[in-house]
């Protein structure tokens, strides 16, 4: 192709025809841009797709972080609504409530659960890296990339300042209940499996008036007793952020699931 224009080119010198030679070097010039901007449109295609690529990937890491962090919110969910439901029944039991149903037993094992805590971390890493890298302009959803920021940041503050935190009453009243006892409620009346922690009932491996030593001297102690409402109103307040971070998970999924269908 070269040659050919070469052979053109030298034929339109030889001949002295300054008009034809000038239409000829305009016309090269034209195909040279020309040729450039096709160059230039084929890379940018090539990036684009590229760019969407990636975008399918993050979506799909997305996808899998926030599937993650649905089961495990709901677990806790569920997890503090137990523990309230404990604090709650030896708090009842303090204002002299009724509370037949339950022995003393029962209710010492009540204000055991009432002091767990189970602070979740989300899985973060794709959020991380595409922060990191300068990748989150790579999805193209704006609301996505919106809802993620609030997700990880704002959304998440609210819950580890309320149903998060590390409660005073958890150590206080540990302190009180004798290592022997406290050994046997971690055995036999709590479980671990995987991630999940699960509150459970559990025979006395002491006798009902050793029960009700122990409960009175966890309840007489008015400081004590002051910090298990507490507790008990951070739960109630961080039970509304919780099912926020559960909507906003459910919705970033949905927004994922329909972007990853338009790529």
């Amino acid at each position: 192709m070269l040659k050919f224009f070469r052979t053109i080119r030298k034929k339109l010198i030889e001949e002295d025809n300054v008009r034809k030679y000038l239409l000829y070097a305009i016309g090269e010039i034209l195909l040279v841009v020309i040729g450039i901007l096709i160059a230039l449109q084929v890379n940018n295609w090539n990036e684009l797709r590229k760019d969407n690529e990636r975008e399918q990937v993050y979506l799909h890491l997305l996808h899998q972080n926030l599937s993650t962090d649905l089961i495990v919110l709901k677990m806790n969910k569920q997890f503090y609504k137990e523990v309230l439901e404990n604090g709650t029944r030896v708090l009842s039991y303090l204002r002299n409530e009724e509370v037949v149903e339950y022995t003393h037993w029962e209710l010492l094992v009540s204000a055991f659960h009432a002091s767990q805590i189970w602070s979740i971390l989300l899985e973060n890493s794709t959020y991380e890296e595409l922060k990191s890298t300068g990748d989150l302009s790579l999805l193209q959803n704006a609301s996505i990339r919106n809802r993620l920021g609030f997700y990880y940041g704002g959304g998440m503050t609210r819950y580890l300042e309320t149903m998060g935190i590390n409660p005073p009453y958890r150590k206080m009243s540990r302190m009180v209940i004798p290592y022997h006892i406290l050994g046997y409620m971690w055995d036999e009346c709590h479980e671990t499996v995987n991630d999940e922690q699960i509150l459970k009932k559990c025979e006395p491996n002491v006798s009902e008036e050793e029960a009700i030593e122990v409960l009175y001297k966890l309840i007489n102690d008015e400081v004590m007793m002051g910090e298990l409402g507490f507790f008990m109103s951070a739960i109630r307040s961080g039970s509304e952020p919780l099912n926020e971070q559960i909507r906003l998970c459910e919705t970033l999924l949905a927004e994922i699931e329909r972007s990853l269908v338009k790529i």
